[in-house]
């Protein structure tokens, strides 16, 4: 054997050994070796629902690079109707989604849809009724043991309990809402919007357009979910308002409700202790002048707790505004959507992108966040999905 191959076998065992030591401390500390830890990067994926027929693709779910906004498709479902809005289970095992139908079982009811998600790709599992027609919102518990869902129509919410495989299990709790009001057309009965959890789960909010009162209720426990708060029951907006979604701000004490019949946002004071709410302050989400039509969708704080966004369809933009140290809101601006009838969207988990599911021109645009300003510009980039509703993202 020559020098050099003598010298070129000592520097093949050298690397050997290094490779089989920087295994083993991989090992020993639990990373992984895959691409995306080398990278150091976090796996995130969304989720999209839409208004679709059963044999249509209602559900659409994309990879998507948080560093260069690059967004790939992994996985387009069929076989559920109007899997229209969307939650992510805590865990980020599973996803559910509601059926917006007015027809389940022979019923006049809707259903809810559990998915066991795999690698980013959805997998079902089973199928329970909502107990009322058009299911249109749905959130999970933060502990993760109860779906909760707002039926339009019939203008009640339920919850479902999750098993531990995350199948759903019947509905344990209904509440049926009452009231109404002046407009006749949309407020002649109650048609709950939407349902959200307080970020521990011990308060329960409920808005329901028809009756112009965001509903509060107690969570303590399996046998005591879903009871009407005795010391504040609900928060009643202005007659013909039409409170349809709300946000939460980060610190908790303030809650920001989306009117959609009077296009406007209201600011509650929320004492965490009593559950109490106070209305605090109502904005416009339009500019001076606008006279033609408008219907607010949806509402969202900024991960920072510096901005706030609603959508308006009509006006077909989102409204931007800034929120004060006091939790006021201070009017910042508009920026159009690219689309028509911005039906709700999404902020990334970074707060770097704002998604917009625009549902009838088909699309999804997207929106840089400016983190001083608040501002948004658009990117040039969309998505083409039909009817797109709502947008979820889970980061792993």
């Amino acid at each position: 054997m020559s020098k050099f191959q003598i010298e070129l076998k000592k520097v093949i065992i050298a690397i050997s050994i290094l490779a089989t030591a920087l295994l083993i401390c991989s090992c020993r500390t639990g990373q992984k070796t895959d691409e995306a830890s080398i990278a150091g990067s976090t796996r995130i994926y969304m989720f999209i629902g839409s208004y679709a027929a059963a044999e249509d693709p209602g559900l659409h779910v994309y990879s998507y690079d948080q560093e260069s906004g690059s967004l790939k498709e992994i996985q387009q479902i069929s076989g559920h109707p109007n899997p229209s809005f969307l939650a992510v289970h805590p865990s980020g095992k599973f996803l559910y989604a509601v059926n917006e139908i007015g027809n389940f079982m022979d019923r006049r009811e809707g259903s809810v849809t559990s998915f066991i998600i795999n690698k980013g790709e959805l997998e079902y599992l089973n199928i329970q009724s909502s107990m009322g027609a058009s299911p249109c919102h749905i959130t999970i518990l933060p502990d993760g043991s109860h779906v909760l869902v707002a039926n339009y129509s019939a203008g009640n919410i339920t919850a479902l309990p999750v098993s531990h495989d995350g199948a759903l299990e019947k509905a344990t709790r209904v509440i049926q809402h009452e009231g109404s009001g002046p407009d006749q057309r949309r407020q002649r009965g109650p048609h709950a919007h939407s349902i959200y959890p307080s970020s521990d789960g011990s308060w329960i909010f409920a808005a329901d357009l028809g009756t112009d009162k965001v509903m509060i209720y107690r969570n303590r426990g399996e046998d005591n979910l879903l009871i009407p708060n005795p010391a504040s029951p609900y928060a009643k907006m202005v007659p013909g308002a039409g409170p349809r979604h709300l946000a939460f701000h980060p610190g908790g004490r303030w809650i920001y409700v989306i009117n959609e019949l009077n296009s406007t946002v209201t600011r509650l004071d929320f004492d965490d202790a009593s559950g109490q709410v106070s209305v605090l302050e109502s904005v416009t989400t339009l500019p001076a002048g606008w006279d033609d039509a408008n219907f607010c969708a949806d509402i969202h704080v900024h991960p920072g707790g510096k901005f706030l966004y609603a959508s308006n369809r009509g006006h077909n933009s989102i409204a931007i505004f800034r929120i004060e140290s006091d939790g006021r809101i201070v009017p910042a601006g508009h920026e159009p959507v690219r689309g028509d009838w911005p039906r709700n969207f999404s902020i990334d988990p970074a707060g770097k992108r704002l998604f917009v599911a625009n549902q009838n021109s088909a699309n999804i645009t997207i929106f840089n966040i400016d983190q001083n300003s608040g501002d948004l510009t658009y990117t040039g980039e969309e998505l083409k999905i039909d009817r797109p509703v709502c947008i979820k993202f889970l980061a792993l």
